[in-house]
């Protein structure tokens, strides 16, 4: 099992791009990556880190999602065609599971259920269209180029509490 923690955390600003999307289509969201490292470079901004993924709307793994895929960044940064934006600050649920991207559903149940045990009150809200999460991010802290094998990735998974 994953180990967890409960963090405080600041707001962390970031530039992106928010879109709906399927998981069977998951290039689409990939490719905004090395578009936002692009126009950050372009503009003279450096990145914070690697890329999150912060998922807004969820229901099933078949059905479309809204989410943001962003870099993180010093500060508020406007570029054209780019959202700026910010994690809210607050307390986090926190884990950083091995295993890369394949253990990312693992961690996901893994987390939901630890939450509950531990009384966790999750910044969502459950609706007909699926759940709205106010902060649910995964951050890609290896990096693809250096480490090819996915395995070997280091993730962090986290979820704003109430």
């Amino acid at each position: 099992m994953t180990a967890f923690a409960v963090e405080q955390r600041a707001a962390r600003p970031w530039v992106g791009v928010s879109m709906t999307a399927e998981l069977a289509h998951w290039d689409r969201v990939n490719a905004q990556v090395p578009a936002i490292y692009g126009a950050l470079a372009e503009a003279g901004h450096a990145p914070l880190g690697g890329p999150i993924y912060q998922y807004r709307r969820l229901r099933t793994a078949s059905d479309p999602m809204d989410l943001t895929v962003a870099v993180p960044v010093a500060g508020t940064v406007e570029i054209e065609g780019f959202t700026a934006g910010a994690l809210p600050a607050g307390t986090y649920l926190v884990a950083r599971p091995s295993g890369g991207p394949d253990a990312l559903a693992r961690t996901h149940r893994q987390m939901w259920d630890w939450a509950q045990v531990q009384g966790l009150d999750l910044a969502v809200d459950e609706r007909s269209d699926g759940i709205h999460w106010q902060a649910r991010t995964e951050q890609f802290l290896t990096d693809p180029e250096t480490a090819p094998d996915r395995s070997t990735w280091e993730i962090e998974v986290a979820y704003l509490v109430r």
